[in-house]
């Protein structure tokens, strides 16, 4: 029995979200991977490594939270009160920008056999995975040294996120020149 193109049409659109999602995911590896690389390679280089790699693989996940704007505390003072670490640098903050940016604009740019997805569909699927990924990122940091609480992460990652991915969804469809949607 022959399959409808509507179910094809479908089938293909299904496929295309799925695909939109795991880049979502992906660029949110990336960016953890990149920094994870960094802290790696400092900690290696240390001449007195304190916490061992998992110290430091929680360190890299805090780090990327920080990216993102993520408030994070440091319980360990010699006061013994806890001690914010908000400030982020801005060259930080570009890179998970510009990966979310990037995977949205690659999902909304016009393929051959494959459907296009609309604005709000890449940029619900790219976060949706992104975050995801920040979500176990999140519940991973919360046993290092550095901790982020869980609802403030909640609010401030999407503020980076959507923006992004909108941004980058609006540019795809080759709409960058004109006004943004209010």
């Amino acid at each position: 029995m022959p399959l409808s193109s509507a179910s094809a049409a479908e089938r293909g659109r299904a496929a295309a979200l799925t695909a939109s999602f795991l880049r979502g995911t992906i660029a949110a590896g990336l960016g953890l991977g990149a920094i994870a690389v960094l802290v790696m390679a400092l900690w290696i280089s240390s001449p007195y490594p304190d916490s061992g790699a998992g110290g430091a693989m929680h360190v890299a996940a805090a780090l990327w939270l920080l990216a993102h704007g993520v408030e994070l505390m440091r319980p360990d003072t010699l006061s013994g009160a806890p001690a914010p670490l908000g400030v982020v640098p801005l060259l930080l903050v570009l890179l998970p920008a510009w990966l979310a940016y990037r995977a949205a604009r690659d999902t909304t740019e016009p393929d051959e056999g494959r459907p296009q997805l609309t604005v709000l569909g890449a940029v619900t699927t790219v976060a949706g995975g992104y975050l995801l990924v920040s979500a176990a990122v999140v519940l991973y940091a919360t046993g290092g040294p550095l901790t982020a609480s869980p609802l403030r992460a909640a609010l401030t990652l999407p503020l980076v996120v959507v923006p992004a991915t909108f941004a980058g969804a609006w540019s795809g469809t080759g709409r960058s020149a004109g006004p943004l949607p209010l």
